[in-house]
């Protein structure tokens, strides 16, 4: 530690700063003469204070030589964790992110949040380790790298991390849990808004619209799709925008609006034209045949947009299979209203709710199709089987937000049952 406390000293006398000076209000002069004579160890803490005020980076008070070695790393994982996101979203389990991890623990013991790149390390050894092993997943860690981050005024990072804080709980259900996370975002970057890009802002309003709508607050969902459009407008954004649409949609056919309505299933159309997007493609597909059924109410339609969906998919398998539920979904409910009883039935069979379906209005999409099962098996006459499938998609959906499909499988609820 002598060396550390020479360097301190070193420097402090470059900048022509008294020993007062550099300890400020946070250390004393004894403890700060102790330091640099090499008597006394900084805790991190106060090695991060130093080097505020001499307006250097911690790793030059440690000549950290492992800098450059770090940075190279960074680099090469950024890469490839790009490269494997684009191939798969399902990346639990993935060997490849396993690779990644082991090289991030490799340096390990030369990572001490000294920098940006020793922090964006710690971060995506976090995100990574919760790929391979949720048990070992402790949100405390992400709190650490987001003080860290705010260190270094990297704000954006900071509401990128609460955003994966609450991504995580928003797929494991708990609503309010996943709110509570981007609630705190917006409270702790409110005084740095203005440093934030415009991006980040955009995703954390996304998700406020969003996770406010799960727990069904109106209010709170309108003024954050609001901010969130304003933000998108005014700068020209573009990303996420389909996502908005598909919103929307949803929200203007559950008000049945059907001016509104159809305004925003030709916005995803020309949306995923324009950006040749296949998973905004295949999306706008899901909404065409959703639109299909229960605005335009031609199922023939439907059926056909089926077919074409799954077409697609099989040119995209590796990415778009967990999405075949919706589209099979669609073509189910089709079917049913075309009085073909036995073919919804038999479409049915191997249906489940998917384990990838998070948010409550897509899983009330899901629980539909044992709606319409069920109103299939009352039309034929098997009122134990139409009971037994009303009860399961009733409970599944129960104290969710008022939506289309939560409204069908409460009104053959009632038909089925009383």
């Amino acid at each position: 530690m002598s060396e550390l406390g020479s360097r301190i000293k070193k420097i402090r006398k470059e900048k022509k700063m008294t020993l007062a000076e550099l300890a400020g209000e946070r250390l004393s002069k004894g403890m700060l003469s102790l330091i640099e004579n090499g008597k006394a160890q900084p805790s991190m803490e106060s090695l991060h204070y130093i080097a505020e005020q001499l307006n250097v980076e911690v790793s030059l008070l440690l000549n950290d030589s492992k800098i450059e070695e770090v940075r190279a790393l960074l680099l090469e994982v950024e890469e490839e964790y790009s490269n494997i996101r684009k191939k798969s979203l399902n990346l639990s389990g993935n060997p490849d992110i396993v690779q990644i991890l082991e090289k991030i623990e490799s340096v390990q013991d030369h990572l001490f949040g000294n920098n940006y790149e020793e922090i964006r390390l710690l971060d995506l050894k976090i995100r990574l380790t919760l790929f391979i092993n949720e048990n070992e997943f402790h949100s405390e860690e992400m709190y650490k790298v987001i003080d860290l981050y705010e260190k270094i005024h990297a704000y954006s990072r900071m509401v990128n991390c609460y955003t994966f804080l609450s991504t995580y709980a928003f797929t494991q259900k708990d609503y309010i849990i996943a709110l509570q996370f981007m609630q705190q975002a917006e409270t702790r970057i409110e005084p740095f808004v203005h440093l934030v890009d415009h991006l980040s802002k955009l995703d954390m309003h996304y998700l406020l619209t969003v996770l406010y709508a799960a727990v069904d607050n109106v209010s709170k969902t309108e003024k954050h799709l609001k901010i969130a459009l304003e933000i998108s407008q005014s700068n020209k954004i573009y990303y996420r925008l389909d996502d908005f649409y598909r919103f929307m949609l949803v929200q203007s056919m559950g008000r049945h609006d059907l001016e509104k309505s159809e305004y925003y299933i030709t916005k995803l159309k020309l949306h995923a034209e324009f950006t040749e997007d296949f998973i905004s493609q295949y999306t706008t597909l899901c909404c065409e045949a959703f639109y299909s059924n229960l605005i335009e109410k031609d199922y023939q339609k439907t059926i056909r947009i089926a077919k074409k969906a799954k077409e697609f998919i099989l040119q995209h398998s590796e990415v778009l299979t967990y999405l075949l539920d919706y589209i099979v979904a669609e073509e189910i409910y089709a079917l049913w209203a075309l009085g073909l009883y036995n073919e919804a039935i038999d479409k049915s069979q191997n249906f489940k709710v998917s384990t990838t379906v998070h948010h409550p209005y897509d899983i009330a999409t899901m629980y539909k199709c044992f709606a319409v099962r069920a109103l299939c098996y009352e039309e034929l006459g098997d009122k134990e089987a139409a009971k037994r499938d009303i009860l399961y998609a009733s409970n599944g959906v129960n104290g969710f937000p008022k939506t289309i499909d939560k409204s069908f499988i409460d009104e053959a609820y009632k038909k089925i049952i009383y």
